[in-house]
């Protein structure tokens, strides 16, 4: 079932406006401020909302499969659209595979042109409030092509471990989250733009990996291990930055949260 929650708050909003202009044009027969009497109604439909959005989910023993074919593709676009819940990735995708993995609450994708969308498919009628109690996804991508990842994240834990990976291309988009990521230890070079509101992220930078940081924070705390990335101009750089092998190349733009590199 589709999500409910970005029309359900527009809606009353719209049901309440009409009842009080009604009530403004003498077309009602009754005051409409009388229903605030009954506002404990409210609190009884969040807690069955709760109830039995759990109920539903232990109903689940786990999480959905799914899986996308390489077939002839020499690199590729994976693109994460993920709101609330916890979402996992890493390396391990089967032989052939350009992803797969397991998905509670299920998951799409759209394949076009080398490129793979995948985002939530459906949500439960008591879903109102989009909160997402329970949703796990647990991607895995191929480690056999380059990959240009693009991740748009909302109110989620996400630990994403592209060690294995051979990313070249990484953005992160994400709200109010709290987010780990590992970037690729053998990729050569690796591009990675990080956009965070008011979110928790930890970037960690593998041994032997490189390094050359950019940052604009707003009013949020960055903290750079300068042992391995000393101040260079107005940022962060390792001291082998221009003759490495293997180098990361990062762009942040925080918010009010808290971002490390380490």
């Amino acid at each position: 079932m589709r999500r409910m929650g970005p029309v359900f708050w527009p809606i009353l909003l719209i049901v309440v406006g009409v009842v009080f202009l009604l009530s403004n044009l003498g077309l009602l027969a009754f005051n409409p401020w009388e229903l605030w009497r009954l506002w404990p109604i409210i609190l009884v439909v969040i807690g069955l909302d709760i109830l039995l959005r759990v109920g539903l989910r232990r109903g689940r023993p786990g999480g959905e499969p799914l899986s996308v074919d390489r077939d002839a593709l020499s690199e590729a676009e994976v693109v994460v659209e993920f709101g609330a819940g916890t979402l996992r990735m890493g390396a391990g995708a089967g032989a052939g595979k350009l992803l797969e993995g397991e998905f509670t609450d299920g998951a799409e994708y759209q394949l076009r042109e080398g490129q793979v969308r995948l985002y939530g498919s459906r949500d439960y009628f008591w879903g109102w409030w989009g909160w997402r109690h329970g949703r796990l996804w647990d991607v895995r991508l191929t480690r056999d092509i380059p990959l240009r990842l693009r991740l748009q994240l909302g109110a989620c834990q996400s630990e994403l471990d592209l060690s294995d990976l051979r990313v070249t291309d990484f953005t992160l988009e994400t709200g109010a989250a709290d987010t780990r990521i590992r970037f690729p230890s053998e990729a050569g070079m690796t591009r990675a733009r990080v956009k965070a509101g008011a979110a928790s992220v930890k970037l960690s930078v593998p041994e032997g990996v490189a390094a050359r940081i950019t940052a604009t924070m707003a009013i949020g705390s960055l903290d750079v291990d300068t042992r391995r990335f000393p101040r260079a101009g107005s940022g962060y750089a390792s001291p082998d930055y221009d003759t490495a092998a293997n180098k990361l190349d990062l762009s942040i733009e925080g918010g009010v949260g808290a971002i490390t590199v380490s």
